[in-house]
């Protein structure tokens, strides 16, 4: 228990590092955090996750045979939705040609930022929201290097970290919310069990005890459920 808590510490620990580097964190300095604990590479992957899940951006970091990797072998095809946005999106982009430096950087990484939202598109997120994300991940890259001082690669590295984030922190908000709903189909068959076992109804604690969840934790699912606690 001890070691549980001890590593839920040093993860509260990198995420509040994470944060104060204004939500960015390079691989190599999560597994420095964590070099003493000699994490299997499934460990490493799990925190990187974790990381992402609470929409930080690890710098580095390549998801190993997931859900990324996957898409990238059998692209999800696109919505007509999704390709009408794409087409007007390179139309706005066009306009951005004949203007200022600035627009012309943007306007000669925009539409590799929509290539790598392709390749790393997810069937349950909008392809305009993986553009946005990477869009404002290629504005902070080219801020912070300055015109003519960018290194190509590292700033598309930034971008695929800022749209792998987006997909993390999205389908943990998923998994979660099921997670949730199975809870609270279990919830409703326990009680209704409970109330026939019984004979009568059946209080908060006993089903509590039931399931084996704290009186604060039944309550919340019973909120869910539409339920009084």
């Amino acid at each position: 228990m001890a070691g549980k808590l001890e590593f839920r510490a040093k993860l509260s620990g990198v995420l509040e590092f994470a944060k104060s580097k204004g939500g960015k964190i390079a691989l190599e300095d999560v597994e420095k955090y964590f070099e003493d604990d000699q994490l299997s590479q499934e460990q490493m992957d799990l925190v990187c996750e974790y990381l992402m899940s609470q929409k930080m951006v690890v710098l580095g970091y390549v998801k190993k045979g997931g859900t990324i990797k996957e898409k990238k072998e059998e692209p999800v095809a696109l919505s007509k939705e999704e390709q009408a946005y794409i087409e007007d999106y390179l139309r706005d982009i066009a306009q951005l040609r004949d203007n200022n430096m600035e627009e012309v950087r943007m306007a000669y990484y925009l539409p590799k930022v929509i290539e790598e939202a392709i390749k790393m598109h997810h069937p349950d997120i909008f392809i305009g929201d993986m553009i946005q994300e990477g869009s404002i991940s290629l504005m902070l890259a080219l801020n912070a290097t300055g015109e003519g001082k960018e290194d190509e690669a590292k700033i598309m590295e930034e971008v695929r970290a800022g749209i792998q984030t987006l997909i993390e922190s999205q389908t943990e908000t998923k998994r979660q919310d099921k997670k949730m709903v199975e809870r609270v189909s279990e919830l409703e068959e326990t009680i209704q069990n409970m109330k026939e076992e019984f004979g009568r109804e059946v209080s908060a604690e006993e089903v509590a005890e039931r399931l084996g969840v704290t009186e604060e934790e039944l309550g919340d699912i019973l909120k869910l459920a539409g339920e009084d606690s």
